[in-house]
Order: C-alpha cells, then sequence, then structure tokens
C-alpha cells in the first residue's frame, strides 16, 4: 500500500503549484494590479479546493475517477473518466514542451527541441518507475531549496536593482471589475484549479483528515509566493515590459549585480522552473496512467507508464509546432478546457453525490 504523509503531499503541491507558474506574467490584464489578482485568483481557488477536498472526504479510499464511477456509475462514469485522461494528458504535453523550449532557448540553444524533451521524459520515467513514494521524498528535499532560492532571489533583486514602487501605482486605479476579469476564470484555474490532479494522490495519504488543511496551506503558500514575484517582476521591469516579456522572471533576475560578483545568476531562476515544471509534467503523467490502470485495471502499471511517458513526447514534440502557438493555445485551454474539467463537473458531482444521500437517508 502506497502512503504519503501530509508532509510529503505538502511539499508535491507546493512544487507543483509554483510549477511552470513562473515562466508567465498571470493576471497582467489588470497591468499594476496583477498581484492582486493573483490573490483573488487564490481565494476563488480555495473554495473550489473545499469542493474538491470534499468530494474526497466523502470517499476517503477512493481516487478521483474511483469517486466519478460511484457517484455517476459506470456507463457515464468511465467516459468521463477516460475525457479526464485525455485532459491531463495535454497539460503534461504543454509543460514538457515549455521546459524543453526554456532550456533549448536559454541553456542549449544548439541542442534540438527533440533532444531535450527526449532526456526530459527520460528523467520523469526513471523517477516515477522508483513508485509515488519515493517521488514523492525526493520533494521533501526539494521543496525547501526551491523555498529558500526564491526568498533569496528576492532579497538580491530588492538590494541590488533600482525598484520603483511607484508602478505599483494606482492601486485599484481601474476598480475592482478588472482585477475580477483577470482573476476568474483564468488565474483561478491556472495555478490553482489544476490542484484537482491530487485527487488521484490524496487517498494515499495516511492522514486522510489534514487533507484540505495541508491542500489550503500549500496553495495559499505559493499563491503569496506567486503575487510577490509579480509585485518584483512590476517594480522592476515596469507593467509594459512585464506584459511582452518572453520570462518576465528571468528579465528581472538578469539585472542582478552586487559588487561585479553577485551577477548572471539567471541560471538559478532557469533551474528552479526547470525543478518546478518537472515535478508538474510528471505528476500529470503519472495521473493519466493512474486513471487508465483504475478503469482498465491494468497489472503492469510500469510498462503502461513507459509507453504513455514516449506518447506524451510525441504528443509534445507533434502537436505544437512553436512556442508562439504555445502561448496563443493557453487562453483558449483555460476558457473552455479547464473551466469544464476543473470547476463545473466537480461542481455537478458534488451536487449529485448531496442529492443521492440526502434520498438515501430518506
Amino acid at each position: 500500500m502506497i502512503k504519503l504523509s501530509k508532509y510529503q503531499l505538502f511539499t508535491l503541491m507546493f512544487i507543483f503549484e509554483v510549477g511552470s507558474t513562473t515562466l508567465f506574467a498571470l493576471g497582467i490584464a489588470a497591468e499594476q494590479d496583477a498581484w492582486i489578482v493573483i490573490l483573488v485568483a487564490l481565494l476563488i481557488g480555495l473554495v473550489f479546493i473545499w469542493i474538491y477536498t470534499e468530494l474526497q472526504n466523502a470517499f476517503p479510499g477512493k481516487n478521483y475517477v474511483e469517486i466519478i464511477i460511484a457517484i455517476l456509475g459506470k456507463k457515464i462514469g468511465i467516459p468521463l473518466a477516460l475525457l479526464y485522461a485525455a485532459y491531463w494528458l495535454w497539460p503534461a504535453a504543454r509543460n514538457l514542451r515549455e521546459f524543453g523550449e526554456l532550456i533549448a532557448t536559454t541553456l542549449l540553444p544548439e541542442t534540438p527541441l527533440s533532444v531535450i524533451l527526449f532526456v526530459f521524459i527520460l528523467i520523469s520515467l526513471y523517477a516515477l518507475l522508483k513508485g509515488v513514494e519515493v517521488f514523492a521524498r525526493t520533494s521533501e528535499i526539494i521543496m525547501p531549496i526551491i523555498a529558500f532560492s526564491i526568498i533569496a532571489l528576492f532579497i538580491l533583486v530588492f538590494l541590488s536593482v533600482d525598484v520603483d514602487f511607484k508602478n505599483l501605482k494606482p492601486v485599484l486605479g481601474e476598480g475592482i471589475i478588472p482585477v475580477l476579469k483577470a482573476a476568474y476564470p483564468s488565474v483561478s484555474l491556472f495555478p490553482f484549479g489544476e490542484i484537482l490532479i491530487f485527487s488521484m494522490y490524496w487517498c494515499y495519504a495516511d492522514e486522510k483528515k489534514t487533507i484540505r488543511k495541508t491542500t489550503m496551506l500549500a496553495s495559499i503558500l505559493s499563491g503569496v509566493i506567486l503575487s510577490m514575484s509579480l509585485i518584483m517582476d512590476i517594480t522592476v521591469l515596469g507593467v509594459n515590459y512585464t506584459s511582452i516579456a518572453t520570462i518576465p522572471l528571468l528579465s528581472t533576475i538578469k539585472l542582478v549585480n552586487i559588487g561585479e560578483i553577485i551577477t548572471h545568476i539567471d541560471t538559478l531562476g532557469i533551474l528552479l522552473i526547470f525543478l518546478g515544471g518537472f515535478y508538474k509534467m510528471s505528476l500529470f503523467l503519472n495521473g493519466t496512467v493512474s486513471v487508465l490502470v483504475t478503469v482498465f485495471k491494468i497489472k503492469k502499471y510500469n510498462l503502461t507508464l513507459v509507453l504513455f511517458g514516449f506518447f506524451l513526447l510525441w504528443v509534445a514534440i507533434v502537436f505544437e509546432p512553436s512556442y508562439v502557438y504555445h502561448r496563443w493555445m493557453t487562453p483558449f485551454d483555460v476558457n473552455y478546457f479547464y473551466i469544464v474539467f476543473l470547476q463545473i463537473i466537480p461542481v455537478l458531482l458534488l451536487l449529485i453525490y448531496w442529492i443521492k444521500k440526502k434520498r438515501a437517508g430518506l
């Protein structure tokens, strides 16, 4: 039996939430209020985390697919579960591609993208084949390093770079409406709604009563860090440059220069982004395979994982011709696919469960 401690779940969820999010200037449609967008989206995300964990509390020993089938029955539940497998495979492929592009652009410009992606997927498969518990134990080591490094980056930037807090003014200059529009549905879904993938892992928690508290704590901490990251980007780069920069975080930390000694720390930023993306993509991949193994009762888990790992590699290479196309697709994914799978369906599942429970009580 797989067992995950609450700290292991916390570290996995924290790394997952930070993940690829630092690649983008989330909520920048609200301009200087983008950092407020993150906090508003976090509050919305916490509401849906309550919904996700309410379903989990109703079926503590089951993963999300088993919960769907238990509530809707096999005829509806199995096709819906397979749709979730397809849905979760897509962000896994997109994460794989965007981090391959990141490495190719910043560190290995002469290396073919396909080679980078191949090595990336091999490392992921090696880690996952060791088992979920081993993978989770690595996050216990990595998470403090990531958290400490992010805080160190903030300190170095504010000590050595020309920071102008006037770039954050006027606060709510256009009112609250632009902030709300930027926060929902987009930022509330990415990254906070994506935490639903952990409904494939919560059943392994050795302290199931702490799942909701642990999940909310991980989301709050990651939300605060993401908000601080945006404050840093905007105060250093300004709203206009932050909105058009390919990777705002890297553009910001490239400016760090303390006595001509501490310079060029953008490599550290790339490493942090890489680690977050690695865990995020791996968790999506393993969650997708878990759906298939649950539905079809597959015995050879490792073989299925390897086959889908290479299928994921194919999807990442074939379906996105360029990084520009990748960025263009993001709003479409969030506004059409994410909202259905991460918000509408879980809400309907909980309502159906409540209705069935009430009728059974009568």
